[in-house]
């Protein structure tokens, strides 16, 4: 695979997240998707942007040419719908071979074989969870992905070929988050609407908050925005909040701190807004997943 043999939209991504096309291998994989997590956030800012016109249309299409336009132009990334759609899309174009999974009823990521495997990797960059490389779940059941208190372990189920997601946070599992997948079904991203429905309802998890969050591990860190609490994680455990008090301050750290400046965050509250949602009003109980 060379550069010139991909399309634009493909040799763009790349760009952006600052990684050369390579042969596919797993130490090649492992580069893409930290430096996916290091580079795009995890936001529903989009979502908002697309709340009216997702309810016009009715569906949502993967689109990886837009994609990474809306990268460059505004930042914007999304969940994991975008995020692990888009790059489904360039990873087919590198010559993995690329698959949807379907976590709780609600979560997409993706199975991903290497030339000449026969074992399938979970690869996930639209989580806001530590998988800075692939895992083998099939052989390395006790597999843990870890950073600063934050660990996600993915374990074999019950039946052959089911596994459970697993999130904790400084010890404590989260059991919203508690999701069972099946390797054994085969996913078109067809199979994912009536899920993405129910993500775009009023009031739902990403239609009534303020979320952003993204990996800087150069600077041994996590930083996490929810409505008007930034949280940064340390790799050390450390934790520091900060209580933002008017959009003047979410601006200046979505741009210092995140270095996200095109990411049209006040236009987001707007619409929050306008649906009657004040971020402003109260610090956020849960501030940090």
């Amino acid at each position: 695979m060379t550069q010139q043999q991909l399309p634009q939209w493909a040799k763009d991504y790349l760009h952006y997240i600052q990684v050369p096309v390579r042969e596919p291998s797993q130490s090649y994989l492992k580069e893409m998707i930290t430096a996916h997590l290091n580079r795009i956030p995890f936001e529903n800012i989009s979502t908002l942007l697309h709340y009216k016109k997702y309810h016009e249309e009715k569906k949502l299409v993967p689109d990886a040419k837009k994609f990474v336009k809306q990268l460059f132009q505004q930042d914007m990334s999304g969940t994991c719908y975008m995020l692990n759609s888009s790059l489904h899309q360039l990873l087919k174009q590198l010559g993995f071979h690329s698959r949807y999974t379907f976590l709780g009823g609600g979560h997409v990521a993706l199975l991903v074989r290497l030339p000449g495997e026969e074992e399938e990797l979970y690869v996930d960059v639209g989580n806001g969870a530590p998988f800075f490389e692939p895992i083998r779940i099939e052989t390395d059941p006790g597999n843990v992905s870890e950073y600063g208190g934050i660990e996600v372990r993915l374990r074999p189920g019950d039946e052959f070929g089911t596994y459970k997601y697993y999130r904790y946070v400084d010890g404590t599992l989260l059991t919203d988050m508690d999701w069972s997948f099946d390797t054994k079904k085969i996913y078109q991203f067809d199979d994912f609407q009536p899920a993405i429905q129910k993500y775009f309802r009023p009031n739902g998890v990403f239609t009534s908050v303020l979320r952003c969050q993204i990996w800087q591990l150069s600077q041994k860190r996590s930083l996490s925005l929810v409505n008007n609490v930034l949280s940064i994680r340390y790799s050390n455990r450390k934790i520091e909040k900060h209580i933002l008090n008017d959009r003047f301050e979410v601006r200046d750290v979505i741009e210092n701190e995140f270095k996200l400046p095109k990411l049209p965050v006040e236009e987001a509250i707007e619409i929050l807004e306008g649906m009657g949602i004040n971020i402003f009003q109260e610090p956020t109980e849960k501030a940090e997943a």
